[in-house]
């Protein structure tokens, strides 16, 4: 199931269901929305890690993967599933460097690139150069839908967040 589908009763179905709110949140469902967006993590939730939950824990960590928000981005990156193949830095590169003016497509000057793998997995290097950067230009994918391993996963900035940067 794509990311993009989640929806937070699937997740709550799988968590404690305790709303102990040892993991900063009041209760459990709004963990949930917390893990999608990706502001809280699987291990924040203590209940999660113990004994009794441990097979929900694996489908949650199926379901979400392991990635990473990379702050003040619109970027989850999972490393753990990045091959270092390149593609999304392809795509996102060729994505910078043409606009689309009347429906034709034309050349503009370059960019510094967004994303470079580094030492065999993706990262983010210059998010001002993103589109995605721009606020209201969150419509450009092609980084996320060409990785062939889910690697890339785009969720809107929390503007609160970015105003802190």
């Amino acid at each position: 199931m794509p990311k993009k589908d989640l929806q937070p009763l699937q997740i709550y179905r799988l968590l404690p269901r305790t709303n102990c709110k040892l993991c900063g949140c009041p209760t459990c469902y709004a963990f949930a929305f917390e893990l999608i967006s990706r502001d809280k993590r699987l291990t924040d939730c203590p209940d999660l890690l113990k004994k009794d939950f441990l097979d929900s824990y694996r489908v949650l960590k199926e379901i979400l993967g392991e990635g990473e928000r990379i702050k003040g981005t619109d970027f989850v990156i999972d490393k753990g599933r990045c091959t270092g193949c390149g593609d999304c830095v392809t795509v996102c590169t060729k994505a910078l460097t043409t606009v689309t003016a009347s429906g034709r497509l034309s050349k503009r000057e370059p960019v510094p690139p967004v994303l470079q793998v580094i030492d065999g997995s993706v990262q983010v290097i210059n998010w001002s150069s993103c589109k995605r950067s721009v606020p209201g230009l969150d419509l450009c994918t092609v980084c996320a839908e060409k990785c062939p391993f889910s690697v890339l996963e785009l969720v809107k900035s929390d503007e609160a967040e970015s105003e802190e940067d």
